[in-house]
């Protein structure tokens, strides 16, 4: 598959202006990550550096099936749920984490807790309503029984450390985090809501 830019919406000038156009030095847009739907192998989602997620297909290397547009920077992760094969999150350089269902083209939910890039998003593998997400600076997770607006932890990196990705581990109450020196730190979370009782 190849990920082509679909350009800027175009914008009528009332003035009767002539419309400029803006051409490109490449048609290809660079892809910044991809993410298999986990109940069909063929199905994946590709994010773009101009801030498009394409829902693609193995069978169908010339089109898109879907392009999911809101945010404004590049996309950095795609993650689908372990727990509700519709539903995907995405993060960004623009600040935002979107709660996504494959079939609505919009946003169900957004998170913007910070002011930083959001590098990496994962679902719990123990709640289907926890997420965690690493900025440059912070590490937050989401109980999304407990909150929409904020994140119930939050965990601040030490100075001149960037974070950069996010696992949490799968028999234990534990996520970890790296950086960019490459050191991976283990957090140990309490309080957060376990699967029996979110199910």
């Amino acid at each position: 598959m190849r990920l082509k830019r679909t350009g800027k919406d175009k914008l009528k000038k009332s003035t009767g202006e002539k419309e400029k156009k803006e051409a490109f030095i490449s048609r290809q847009a660079p892809g910044m990550c991809f993410d298999f739907l986990p109940t069909d192998p063929n199905i994946y989602l590709a994010g773009t550096e101009e801030g498009h997620i394409h829902k693609c297909s193995c069978s169908y290397n010339e089109q898109f099936l879907d392009t999911y547009r809101a945010h404004k920077g590049p996309v950095y992760k795609l993650a689908w749920s372990p727990f509700c094969p519709d539903v995907f999150l995405s993060c960004s350089a623009d600040w935002c984490i979107h709660l996504w269902r494959q079939d609505i083209l919009q946003p169900i939910l957004t998170f913007c807790a910070s002011t930083n890039a959001v590098h990496d998003v994962m679902w719990s593998p123990a709640s289907p309503l926890v997420f965690g997400a690493v900025s440059e600076d912070r590490v937050e997770i989401w109980d999304l029984s407990v909150s929409t607006l904020d994140p119930i932890i939050v965990s601040s990196a030490n100075p001149g450390v960037r974070l950069t990705t996010l696992l949490f581990a799968k028999n234990t109450n534990c996520v970890l985090i790296g950086d960019s020196d490459g050191q991976v730190s283990v957090y140990t979370l309490r309080n957060v809501t376990s699967m029996e009782a979110s199910q």
